[in-house]
Parts: C-alpha cells; structure tokens; sequence
C-alpha cells in the first residue's frame, strides 16, 4: 500500500489531492480549486492556520494511507453525503466518520488515515482553527475564550440544529457557485460560531458518543427521532448504496430494519439533506453511466442492473438525471453519433 507522511495541514492536502490525481486548476488564494476529469473534484477557500470551507466530490483510485505528526485542533462542521474515512488504529481499520450531518471540536495529534481504492465522497466542510477561534472570532461576539468548553474534544455530533445545517447549506451553495468572498468567509464563521454558543442551542449537544433524541415536524406532526432510530436509518442509507438496484418500496425497508416508514423518511431526510427515492435514483444513475461507458450492454439490459423493470422508465429517469438519453449519453463516449 502506497504510504506517505505530512509535516503539518497545507502539506497533507496537497499530498492527498496529488495522491488521488486531481490536478490544480486555480491557485488564486484564498481559494484552491483541483480537479480530474475521471477522479472528481476539491474546491477550498480560506486558509487552514484561520478559516477555510470546502467542497468535495471525488472517487479513490488506489489504496494508500497518509501518517501525520503534527497538533491541530479545529472546530469541525460540515455533511458528509457519500464515504466513510478510516484510521488505523493498533493495526485496525476503523471508521472515523459517516455520511451524515457533524459538528466536533477535533484535537489530532497524529495518526494515520486510510483510503480506499473505489470510495466515493461527496462532502461539505466548516474548518476554523481554534486559536483563532478563541482569540478572534469569541472576543468579537463579545464571548469568553471557554464558550465552546461544553463540546468534548473528539466527540463528533451528528445532530445538529437547523439553523447550523441551513447555514452549512448557504457555505455550499456560494461554494459551488464560487461566489464567495474573504468578507463573507469570516461573516459566516461568526454567525455560525454565534449561533453555537446560544444558550438554547447547548442543549443539542452531550457528553458522550451516542447521539440525543431529536423531535423532526413533518409539517404540523412531530416524529420522535431516539439514537437508535438514528443507527437505523445510518444503515438504511448502507444498504441503500450496496443493493439500490433491488430497491422497490420504503415501507419494505422499513420493515426490514425495524423501524417505522415516516421516522425512515423524516430522519434520512434529516442527515442526508435528500430524500430516500433520490438517493437510491442517484446511486442507479450512477451505476447506469458506468455500465453505459464501460459495457457493451443493451440500454434494456441495463434497467434491469439498476432495477428498473420497465426500460421506459429507466430512459425518463436516466434522461431527467443526465440531461440526455442512454443512447446519446454512450455516443459521447464512443465517439459516435
């Protein structure tokens, strides 16, 4: 397995974009712009010693592990759509992260991180280091260096208020249309950072790992969403991404995992920001494209791979998903018409 070793944060992002094979298509800073046509893409913006956000949505072509030595403590928020990471832990493979939504006070003193050859991972993150934290960002809001002490460093919270997730949302959305700007990068760090010291907001958090009972309305209904509902629907999101293609109803999922259709709907939607039905058409579609580049399979023969027993209703939705039809979508790259 491919190995390599990072001095400090700036050489580990740039060792891991090369690793995967993204190349640099801007390095005007504060934003860094990579991406690879076959691999996928990484767009930042901000500086790692203060704030930086990013946006990420790429596949690992080959194993490889990165070891760091260095301290780092940052205030982590984000989603994670796609991917889990992995450290190796004595000489285990252990996961580090989920899709889900998450928000940690991350203190590392080294480590080693895994990827593997194959996972995809499609993200959104809110770094701001914690020095800078504490000595620029609180003593603005008026707020103590210890506001933040009611996180437990390592703890990583996947439950999060709404108005945190609509506001990781507003990062993605400027991110992904590079609108953002030195001004705005430091405005939504402060009122993020605001609205996690709220006194009503502590309540969210805990300490410990298991993640609190959360009430979601489903528009004037609330549904009871307890922690191991929450592990239930972490594992309906899994089994989605391994068997898609056999996917036919919620309610036989719900059934299968034990754990009741409109809590299955309310909190996928919850901490994946999409719906269940979208999810599974994303992962169909996905594999669609790959078995239309790379197969000379009948576009028929490929509705039934992704669980479509209608062909019809494969080309509707593979036409609305890519903008254009099987046929055309295989010419692209055929290199005929």
């Amino acid at each position: 397995m491919i190995y390599h070793q990072a001095k400090d944060p700036d050489s580990y992002q740039t060792i891991f974009y090369k690793q995967i094979g993204l190349k640099r298509r801007s390095a005007s800073l504060p934003e860094n712009d990579w991406a690879n046509d076959q691999i996928g893409s990484i767009y930042t913006y901000g500086r790692m010693d203060s704030i930086q956000f990013g946006i990420g949505d790429y596949t690992i072509p080959e194993d490889f592990l990165v070891e760091f030595q260095y301290n780092t403590e940052y205030l982590h928020a984000g989603i994670i759509y796609e991917g889990i990471t992995y450290s190796l832990v004595e000489n285990r493979m252990e996961q580090s992260a989920i899709p889900s939504p998450f928000l940690a006070i991350e203190q590392a003193r080294g480590g080693i991180n895994c990827w593997k050859k194959g996972q995809h991972f499609k993200g959104v993150e809110i770094s701001i280091e914690t020095n800078y934290l504490k000595h620029k960002i609180l003593p603005y809001l008026g707020a103590s260096e210890d506001s933040l002490d009611f996180l437990i460093k390592n703890v990583r919270h996947i439950h999060l208020p709404k108005e945190l997730t609509d506001l990781i949302l507003q990062v993605q959305s400027l991110l992904e249309s590079r609108s953002m700007t030195p001004a705005l990068l430091l405005a939504l760090s402060t009122s993020f950072t605001a609205l996690l010291i709220r006194p009503d907001f502590k309540q969210f958090f805990f300490t410990g790992t298991d993640v609190m009972s959360e009430r979601i309305f489903v528009g004037k209904r609330q549904i009871l969403i307890r922690p191991d509902d929450y592990k239930k629907i972490v594992a309906a999101h899994d089994l989605m991404r391994e068997k898609a293609d056999s996917f036919v109803t919620i309610y036989a999922l719900s059934q299968t995992l034990g754990i009741g259709e409109q809590k299955l709907k309310a909190g996928f939607q919850q901490l994946y920001q999409q719906t269940i039905w979208d999810y599974a058409n994303q992962i169909r579609m996905t594999k669609a494209a790959s078995l239309l580049k790379n197969t000379d399979k009948t576009v028929d023969e490929i509705a039934k791979l992704t669980g479509y027993q209608s062909p019809a209703a494969f080309r509707t939705m593979f036409k609305k998903w890519s903008q254009t039809t099987p046929r055309k979508f295989r010419s692209y790259f055929s290199g005929t018409e």
